[in-house]
């Protein structure tokens, strides 16, 4: 065998490892945490990425740009509790062999188990998912819940209103496959 087919056949083989996923159309990513007296507070951003290296998706939420339609407190937010300067974004990756994708027109609803990182620290996370695919393009939410202080983030406290540590995360975005 020559060279040439050698690496024809690399180049084969490797192909389903280098197919991937890419983000379409708008995203979003939210938190959502609660307080004393029915206290809520939302935060958001319209910044996803997606990435997929054949074994593994890495959706990731850049920070910086969090709101929650308060300035101050978005400041107070992103400086002094998710230190966005040292910890830019919260990254979350799920290996493909937890996820099922949908057949044309259908829908999938499942429960995965990933990594979480986020203020410098990584732990294992569950996530619940829901995915239609309309022809080629999939149409995928989750949400996962988590515990910020266990990710060594201060318990957030402004005028004597604490929000609880647990909080729970939203995502939505449209990919298709490459």
């Amino acid at each position: 065998m020559s060279l040439r087919q050698v690496m024809a056949m690399v180049m084969l083989l490797a192909a389903p490892a280098l197919a991937g996923v890419e983000r379409t159309g708008p995203a979003n990513a939210t938190f959502n945490g609660k307080g004393p007296a029915g206290f809520k507070i939302e935060g958001k951003t319209d910044e996803v990425t997606l990435k997929d290296d054949g074994k593994t998706v890495v959706i990731t939420v850049p920070l910086a740009k969090l709101t929650t339609g308060i300035d101050l407190r978005d400041k107070h937010m992103r400086e002094k509790y998710l230190e966005v300067e040292k910890y830019p974004a919260a990254v979350l990756e799920v290996p493909w062999s937890e996820i099922k994708l949908p057949e044309a027109g259908q829908t999938t609803t499942q429960k995965v188990k990933g990594k979480l990182t986020l203020h410098g620290q990584t732990k294992d996370v569950s996530a619940e998912y829901v995915v239609k695919r309309n022809g080629d393009v999939y149409e995928a939410s989750g949400k996962m819940p988590f515990n910020f202080k266990e990710f060594g983030i201060d318990v957030p406290s402004y005028m004597g209103v604490t929000v609880k540590p647990d909080i729970e995360t939203t995502t939505s975005f449209n990919f298709k496959k490459t």
